[in-house]
């Protein structure tokens, strides 16, 4: 019984920077479910140092590379597990990594700044955005 309880259980997510979630700034509030222009925010928003190493959040595979905005210098990466499938923005992706597993807390990659595309009002934060989940967990 206790060996099929621990296959269940789940390792926490882990900061990527290190650092907390982006509270509020000009541009907004950080969390999950903030008010948007067209809805609501659908991540998290860690803050972040430019220039400073992210790490894997999850136990997983960095599937693609992936881009926040079609027509931005931003970029970012898909990860997948058989839990859940997360997108990471706003950091510069190590290509090596691409399509290869990785543990929870390695390097992945150097923080972009996103007050390039926004202005010095933002908050330099990686967006973390959970895309799906396997019901299975829950039950």
């Amino acid at each position: 019984m206790f060996s099929f309880l621990r296959r269940l259980w789940i390792a926490p997510m882990i900061s990527p920077t290190g650092l907390g979630l982006r509270k509020e700034d000009e541009w907004g509030k950080g969390h999950y479910g903030a008010p948007r222009t067209h809805g609501f925010h659908k991540g998290m928003d860690f803050i972040c140092v430019p220039g400073h190493i992210v790490r894997m959040p999850i136990n997983g595979r960095i599937v693609r590379k992936a881009k926040p905005y079609p027509d931005s210098f931003l970029s970012g990466v898909v990860i997948r597990n058989k839990d859940m499938e997360i997108k990471l923005f706003y950091f510069k992706p190590d290509n090596e990594l691409i399509g290869k597993n990785v543990k929870q807390g390695e390097n992945i990659g150097i923080a972009q700044d996103i007050r390039e595309r926004y202005d010095d009002k933002m908050i330099p934060h990686l967006h973390l955005q959970i895309d799906s989940l396997n019901p299975a967990m829950f039950l």
